[in-house]
């Protein structure tokens, strides 16, 4: 059985520096004789000792606090949904978007790592630390016996997106980088053609993988230059952004002679404030997070990154972040 990789968003670069560890999962996955139709666990809901939940309505999210749920309950999700579907995502993503969560929430809702977060909480902190991937992989896997990975932070993010996308020039088929385990986008494959809940045709595969799809650059190359060659090929390939409240939100990350998304996430302009919805990774939760600014989202979308790089004792590389087309 194939494992996803470590953490996604630090891409497919950390498989091959952690590739030893993910080499032992597998093995303890493959002996667990994974089965599927296994029943999932009832949602735990808000945990006792966890942060008290906060107004749906708070003008000022400050600097070095977070203001987040995980969807585990019937009003933040409702709140939500709301902010979506008033935004123009239409009403089969957002309802697909929550067939996922629920699935998810009721899957992990006992995974020792975290706890699920139901209604709208603030912690004095810069990102949730959602713990090692190993304990949230066993109980992906082993305990809920799935055989197939969950929904990555790209595929999420694309399922709202698309109508806001438009590519002229699509990559062919046999050239989307996610045919081999070596490959950015081979979790993304696996996802796709075998987790059910997941239904891309052959039309929106295409447009997914002409988006993701790595972008060759100078390997070693400062970021101004990273967002250049992203422009560039996005130009090739025909790629533009409708305008409107909802926008993508990507950070890129080089390893040798490419970069990719490495994490990817949907921005929701709500009146004065932002709303950032995200699945953090292949088996941690999903994570809807209120902003004042912009600028707000992108250190968070750093700080994302510089977590996992501390967890896993890696050196943090070049990184960009984009909303659409462009660097913030």
């Amino acid at each position: 059985m194939r494992i996803s990789r470590m953490r996604e968003r630090n891409g497919f670069f950390m498989k091959k520096r952690i590739g030893g560890l993910l080499v032992a999962i597998a093995v303890l996955l493959a002996a667990a004789g994974c089965k599927e139709g296994a029943s999932v666990p009832e949602s735990s809901g808000m945990e006792k000792g966890m942060p008290s939940p906060v107004s749906s309505v708070q003008p000022d999210y400050q600097d070095g606090t977070l203001t987040y749920s995980n969807l585990a309950g019937d009003q933040s999700r409702r709140e939500v949904e709301e902010i979506l579907l008033a935004a123009g995502i239409p009403e089969k993503y957002v309802d697909m978007l929550f067939l996922w969560v629920n699935d998810f929430n009721q899957c992990m809702s006992k995974c020792e790592t975290f706890h699920l977060i139901d209604g709208f909480v603030t912690e004095d902190i810069p990102v949730v630390d959602y713990g090692d991937y190993y304990p949230m992989s066993t109980t992906w896997f082993k305990t809920n016996q799935r055989k197939y990975g969950d929904v990555l932070c790209r595929i999420a993010a694309f399922l709202l997106m698309q109508d806001q996308i438009t590519a002229k020039a699509l990559i062919e088929e046999e050239l989307w980088e996610c045919w081999q385990d070596t490959q950015w986008l081979c979790s993304d494959n696996d996802a796709i053609s075998n987790n059910p809940l997941i239904d891309f045709d052959q039309k929106q595969q295409s447009l997914y993988y002409t988006v993701y799809n790595p972008v060759t650059i100078t390997p070693g190359c400062p970021a101004e230059e990273m967002a250049a060659c992203i422009s560039e090929e996005w130009q090739r390939r025909g790629i533009s952004f409708a305008e409107g409240r909802v926008s993508l939100i990507t950070i890129w990350t080089q390893y040798e002679a490419q970069t990719a998304a490495a994490h990817a996430a949907v921005l929701v302009q709500d009146g004065d404030a932002y709303l950032l919805l995200e699945k953090t990774n292949p088996q941690s939760p999903y994570q809807a997070t209120r902003f004042s600014t912009v600028e707000q989202v992108k250190q968070y979308m750093y700080e994302s990154i510089h977590i996992e790089d501390v967890r896993y004792d890696m050196e943090t590389g070049t990184y960009i972040v984009m909303e659409n087309d462009r660097m913030l």
